[in-house]
């Protein structure tokens, strides 16, 4: 499978997967092309795929890889679909297995397999696409203040970089139309809704996790916006948003933070890379999602925490790639920054 360049070296053949035809299609082209720069630059064979525009069987076989580096965002690409289809292949790739991939993918399975540990999370119900149609706005309201009241969020448990996600405020005039709203528009997405405490205030933090066998976090990362609300306008607007690594929390929550995440990590069964992002209110740190494919772009969250221990962005993807192979992320190197000071 190995092809030999100029110098006589052997080149590992790889294929990354973008785009796709969910809707975080362009944030995945954007992480997929910056990937693919990385690999060049680190050597490898790379071809890119995009399977709304490439027949994915028949690519891959005309591009034999020795591994694919899944730059998939959302549905098709994180939710296990994909895993599945190249495990059928035999070929290795990047990121979690099928079944932890499906997990993640969806919050409402997450938070409730969460829950079942006893990771804290935030309080939540659901609400059925035929069940919402069958009540009024006021019974939802009604069930909301008996559950935990407003603010709250509205989410399509599927979706990622924070599309399908609404805010609610009673204080808002408006407050039961813009509810009324987010279910229509949410429900155009998918057929069953969180309905999701709002933590506040609260801060927001992130912890990237490297590892397959065994899981190291990376630094806490606090997120900052202008807007108050970590929004896709806040994700990927230059200025919109700062990152403060690490976190401006005690030293002790960031440390408990970092275990909570591994621990996650583990239960869930997830390897190679993955972000997991937290509420923090006093004491209490609460999980509100794990990402699998995390973004890649040059306003990413994981690789901005890497770089903060001196893992660049090529170094980064080399270990993903290595990973994906069998080897172990090189844990003694980084074992200085396993615990914030």
């Amino acid at each position: 499978m190995k092809t030999i360049n100029n110098e006589g070296k052997n080149i590992m053949k790889l294929a990354v997967i973008l785009g796709g035809t969910s809707t975080e299609r362009e944030i995945s082209l954007k992480s997929g092309e910056a990937i693919y720069n990385s690999l060049i630059r680190n050597g490898y064979d790379v071809e890119k795929i995009d399977p709304q525009n490439d027949n994915l069987y028949l690519k891959l076989k005309e591009v034999n890889p020795e591994s694919v580096f899944i730059a998939l965002h959302g549905l098709g690409g994180e939710d296990g679909s994909i895993q599945g289809f190249l495990e059928q292949l035999n070929i290795p790739y990047t990121g979690s297995r099928v079944l932890a991939s499906s997990l993640c993918m969806n919050k409402i399975y997450t938070q409730t397999i969460m829950k079942a540990h006893n990771i804290p999370i935030p309080d939540f119900f659901t609400i059925k696409n035929n069940n919402y149609h069958e009540k009024n706005i006021e019974d939802i309201v009604l069930k909301i203040e008996n559950s935990f009241g407003f603010p709250v969020l509205v989410k399509a448990p599927s979706q990622g970089s924070t599309l399908g996600i609404y805010f609610i405020n009673k204080e808002d005039v408006s407050y039961e139309s813009q509810l009324n709203n987010a279910f229509n528009l949410g429900f155009e997405l998918e057929s069953e809704l969180m309905i999701e405490k709002m933590i506040t205030p609260s801060d927001e933090i992130t912890i990237g996790i490297l590892g397959n066998e065994k899981a190291f976090p990376l630094p806490t990362l606090e997120i900052t916006t202008v807007s108050g609300y970590y929004d896709f306008d806040s994700k990927y607007t230059k200025g919109m948003c700062e990152h403060i690594i690490p976190a401006r929390l005690p030293e002790d929550i960031r440390n408990k933070a970092k275990e909570l995440a591994v621990k996650i990590y583990e239960i869930l069964g997830c390897r190679g890379f993955a972000r997991a992002d937290f509420m923090v209110k006093g004491e209490d740190i609460l999980l509100i999602d794990i990402n699998t494919i995390p973004g890649f772009t040059e306003m990413s969250l994981l690789p901005d925490a890497a770089a903060h221990i001196g893992i660049s962005f090529d170094e980064l993807t080399d270990f993903i790639v290595k990973m994906s192979l069998g080897m172990e992320f090189p844990h003694e190197k980084y074992k200085d920054f396993l615990y914030e000071k």
